[in-house]
């Protein structure tokens, strides 16, 4: 194959791309000439089932492919043609495949979708951008990837396992993760029976509003729990803190942290 031929084809070969890719926004022009023949006619056009990011999905997510013209480090290699030019973070960055807008997280999930009802999008936002609490991080339920080759990272099953974090796990909480169902139980961040009530929330159901107030502890906790017995209906009373008799938030650094904070 000639220089010039792979020059072209390198046009045409701009890696790592998904249908939902957050950081793309424009399909580049349609190449011509010597380029057109070393892919499919659609292979950079996000909107085309030839697109090189179906391909790269139906070999597993390999990108060995990819290195061996375009340099391991994607910036150009014997075609001197950069994955940068529309990745400019490269193809292996978080937001090339889920989030997008500098966020690493859905949404979009890796079908392109930014529906709460959709199971890779969920209650990411709601998590991720809590006012009831320190809002949480990817590793309060997942296992971090050390990076994009990962064996836990893109394994082949389509989905982020859930690894609960020490957050879910404080006071000995024992959370359980239903895959089939997509629900979590026994978590601390949902009182896990501590104070008069055990929900099981469903992680992609919006209408359920399952973080409003008096869902996941009674109010006030009864005596079949370990909670100090009161007669009020207002957490203001002893948590003067963090919460006022309305209950709007005053810290909500202090809710949901392991600790009473009278």
């Amino acid at each position: 194959m000639t220089s010039r031929y792979l020059l072209h084809a390198a046009i045409a070969s701009l890696c790592l791309y998904w249908t939902g890719c957050a950081e793309l926004t424009d399909d580049p022009l349609q190449p011509s000439g010597p380029a057109a023949r070393a892919h499919p006619e659609g292979w950079i056009i996000g909107s085309s089932d030839e697109h090189h990011a179906k391909a790269i999905a139906a070999a597993g997510w390999d990108l060995v492919e990819c290195q061996t013209c375009h340099g391991v480090d994607y910036s150009g290699g014997i075609t001197a043609s950069s994955c940068y030019t529309c990745h400019d973070q490269g193809p292996e960055d978080c937001d090339v495949c889920h989030g997008g807008g500098g966020q690493i997280h859905p949404p979009e999930d890796l079908s392109g979708s930014s529906d709460p009802a959709s199971r890779g999008v969920g209650a990411h936002m709601a998590h991720l951008s809590t006012q009831a609490t320190t809002p949480l991080e990817c590793d309060d339920c997942h296992q971090i990837p050390a990076g994009f080759a990962d064996p836990a990272h893109i394994d082949g099953d389509g989905r982020a396992e859930v690894i609960f974090g020490e957050r879910a796990l404080t006071g000995g909480a024992m959370p359980i993760y239903d895959v089939d169902m997509a629900s979590c139980a026994n978590t601390y961040c949902h009182s896990g029976g501590r104070f008069g009530l055990n929900p099981t929330v469903t992680w992609n159901d919006p209408e359920a509003n399952e973080g409003a107030c008096g869902t996941c502890h009674a109010l006030a906790p009864g005596p079949e729990t370990a909670h100090v017995q009161v007669n009020a209906t207002s957490c203001a009373i002893c948590h003067a803190s963090m919460i006022d008799a309305d209950d709007n938030f005053i810290d909500a650094s202090l809710h949901m942290n392991g600790e009473p904070d009278l």
